[in-house]
């Protein structure tokens, strides 16, 4: 089962509008409890199902502590990518995919990163999750540079 969560822009977000918001992007259980976390820095709202905060949040606060333009941070858990990206102060993609392995996960990675019209090149890809060493030296044939948040 894929974590409920979605993000919207703070001025289209109302408590009352919170269930239609998340319906639209996963479905919901009849009566399943929603929660929500303001997001100041990108003026969005993280809405997600239960009480407990998907690892998108501490993802998401975690870019600031990244250098560059282009921000990639990535993470692998549960059978699940999880992948935020900005560019400057703007956040322009959070979401997650099921990935049973981590070349699915590196499939969902240049997916995004080419619609985004991202160049990989120039780019470094950051996880917050442990990495496997060769996996970590096969992603430098195409990242600037692959490392692990410390």
């Amino acid at each position: 089962m894929a974590p409920k969560f979605t993000l919207v822009p703070s001025e289209i977000f109302s408590e009352d509008s919170a269930r239609d918001i998340i319906s639209e992007v996963v479905p919901l259980e009849k009566g399943e409890p929603l929660s929500f976390l303001e997001i100041k820095a990108y003026d969005a709202v993280l809405v997600y199902a239960g009480k407990t905060r998907p690892a998108v949040y501490d993802m998401i606060m975690s870019l600031f502590k990244l250098r560059g333009y282009n921000k990639i941070l990535a993470s692998v858990k549960d059978g699940y990518l999880y992948l935020v990206i900005a560019q400057g102060d703007r956040l322009v993609f959070c979401n997650c995919f099921q990935a049973k392995d981590f070349t699915t996960a590196e499939y969902y990675i240049f997916m995004v990163l080419k619609q985004l019209q991202i160049n990989p090149e120039v780019s470094t890809l950051t996880f917050m999750s442990e990495v496997a060493g060769e996996k970590m030296a096969e992603l430098y044939h195409y990242f600037k540079a692959a490392e692990v948040l410390q």
